[in-house]
């Protein structure tokens, strides 16, 4: 068995330096004319719009990793295995979040960059369903909540990624913001109805 806390530890630093990764793509417009830096930070206003939402999701994938983490009994090969699969994912998003920031115009960029947000949420649900079938789960609310969770962000990124190939770029976001809604709505639905029904209990 591994140990769980030393695993934390690592991928917390995987993901500080990722996340510091983001923000020294974004270069300090320089030789410009006095009056233009407005317009030259707005000609760049697409990289920052990906760093944004980049840092975002991954700072959810952060906590999502560390309830799933909260959850698992014991740390075994295969869940270590998984472990660096999806930090090796996490070190692949600065490039890819500066493959889209540069190329905005291209699908490709957009279909690389949900490919890997859509790695990160499905070796995350990996992780949990394998520690389910062995056994190294703690079942509950919690557990069931995550699965959930995590399921869905499969779905929203697979959404991305079909919308970038199959749609315009510039309606990309309207099937995944859809989508995003539409579950986080079902999901506190059934948390509420989950409480109703525990406390008639």
């Amino acid at each position: 068995m591994f140990s769980k806390h030393r695993i934390e530890a690592l991928s917390d630093g995987v993901f500080a330096i990722a996340m510091t990764l983001l923000i020294l793509d974004l270069k300090v417009p320089v030789d410009i004319a006095p009056g233009q830096l407005g317009a030259a930070l707005r000609a760049h206003g697409h990289e920052w719009i990906s760093f944004v939402i980049t840092f975002a999701l991954t700072s959810v994938f952060w906590t999502f990793q560390h309830r799933v983490f909260e959850v698992l009994e014991r740390i075994d090969r295969e869940n270590l295995t998984l472990t660096f699969v999806f930090l090796g994912f996490v070190s692949v998003l600065p490039f890819t979040t500066s493959l889209w920031g540069h190329h905005i115009k291209e699908p490709l960029a957009f279909e690389l960059y949900f490919l890997n947000e859509f790695a990160l949420a499905s070796v995350l649900t990996a992780k949990i369903e394998v520690a389910r079938f062995k056994g190294h789960l703690k079942l509950g609310t919690e557990a069931n909540s995550l699965r959930r969770r995590l399921y869905s962000m499969c779905a929203v990124m697979a959404t991305g990624t079909a919308a970038a190939t199959f749609l315009p770029l510039d309606r990309v976001w309207i099937p995944v913001s859809v989508l995003a809604v539409v579950m986080n709505v079902l999901r506190k639905v059934r948390e509420r109805r989950l409480k109703r029904l525990a406390a008639v209990v």
